[in-house]
């Protein structure tokens, strides 16, 4: 039987949990699933690991010459066949409904992809912190406005329609950190989607994951905002302005707290305001409650 589903994981020295994330996958209650791995040239025992599994006939193993996460993905989802596509970091885990819940709105509905809320988990898989709730309320707007979850970790949670790539939608190899948020920007443009409003998939909190490397993610996020305003994705100037406003304070708070750069956080406070001075209230609210 044709697998419905194609579950693309990247993947690249992650020999601490690929097996915890190949695991979920065959735990699935839904079981007519192909799941592709795309081995990003791992330098560790994550080959090992995978190789275990290659017993499941639905398990395929590919490496590639060290590419980044994008090409992994994009080579994922050419070499897959089924009718919808679900994509998983080699990280991250899922609840055992995951995929039946969401192909079960996906087949019921006019719409092209789905995804749920998402469950924080730290190193040892156990939850920590609230979960974090999207939305499919106005979703473009607050994904360029970047002041709240729309997708949240976008690629453990989307499970789509192949014609969607198709059509021409991939990961742009010219990011990392932001490859994601600059292929939501597209989905969302382009395509319906829906959330389920329960948590069915769980992220994992890295303390040395590629998201802290912050001068990486101030390029790389820069980058897809220009090529967002290349692509006219913002509806007027005035919004375009609040939106880039947004992306600096992101920045200031990444370099000022995370980085422990106070000079180059202060530059990113000043673009913030310059692009919407009316931020300048939410800096000094946020000063003072430093002080308190």
């Amino acid at each position: 039987m044709n697998a419905e589903v194609s579950v693309i994981i990247p993947l690249y020295n992650t020999e601490k949990y690929i097996a915890e994330t190949i695991q979920s996958v065959i735990n699935q209650s839904f079981t007519n699933w192909e799941l592709i791995i795309i081995d990003d040239g791992s330098t560790d025992s994550s080959p090992s690991k995978v190789k275990s599994f290659l017993n499941d006939t639905r398990i395929k193993y590919h490496r590639q010459s060290n590419s980044g996460v994008s090409a992994a993905r994009n080579n994922g989802i050419k070499l897959s066949e089924a009718k919808y596509i679900a994509f998983l970091d080699a990280d991250d885990t899922w609840k055992k409904t995951n995929l039946e819940e969401k192909l079960n709105v996906l087949r019921k509905n006019t719409l092209d992809f789905v995804f749920s809320d998402m469950e924080l988990i730290n190193e040892r898989s156990e939850s920590i912190n609230a979960p974090l709730q999207g939305t499919d309320k106005d979703m473009l707007k607050h994904s360029l406005l970047w002041d709240r979850d729309v997708i949240p970790t976008s690629c453990s949670n989307l499970v789509l329609k192949r014609e969607c790539t198709v059509d021409g939608l991939k990961f742009d190899s010219n990011f990392s950190t932001a490859a994601d948020q600059d292929f939501c920007f597209y989905l969302i443009s382009k395509y319906n989607g829906k959330r389920i409003p329960q948590p069915l998939c769980n992220y994992r909190i890295l303390v040395n994951s590629m998201s802290r490397n912050i001068a990486v993610m101030e390029k790389d996020h820069i980058a897809v905002y220009k090529k967002a305003e290349d692509n006219n994705l913002f509806p007027s100037y005035f919004f375009k302005k609040k939106c880039f406003s947004n992306l600096y304070s992101i920045l200031a708070g990444s370099w000022w707290k995370n980085g422990n750069n106070k000079i180059r956080g202060s530059k990113f406070i000043f673009l913030s305001i310059l692009n919407y001075p009316p931020n300048v209230f939410k800096f000094i609210k946020k000063l003072f409650s430093a002080k308190n």
